[in-house]
């Protein structure tokens, strides 16, 4: 967190939460993003969610470029300089160009 956060702010983060709903709609949006950030070689922001126990759990998020979509195992990979993720796809709730 950078200078400026308040503490408070920085809690509300770590709450645990539901899970975002994403409608078809979206969800074909943010596939059209990763295919093409692959394909052109632009950094995204990926943001997914993460299971913590049953139905609660938090956002994560990450910047890079997509390296590879496993259509059969439905995961992305994402890389940036410092980290290369597995994302399943049914997990992902945005994705910013």
């Amino acid at each position: 967190m950078g200078i400026g956060t308040s503490y408070a702010g920085r809690q509300a983060s770590r709450q645990r939460t539901t899970p975002p709903g994403v409608t078809k709609q979206e969800r074909e949006s943010f596939l059209y993003l990763l295919r093409d950030s692959g394909m052109e070689d632009y950094a995204v922001t990926v943001s997914w969610w993460v299971s913590l126990d049953g139905e609660c759990g938090n956002t994560q998020s990450m910047w890079g470029v997509v390296k590879w979509v496993d259509p059969k195992a439905r995961k992305v990979q994402l890389v940036n300089e410092t980290r290369s993720e597995w994302i399943e796809l049914e997990q992902i709730v945005n994705v910013r160009g």
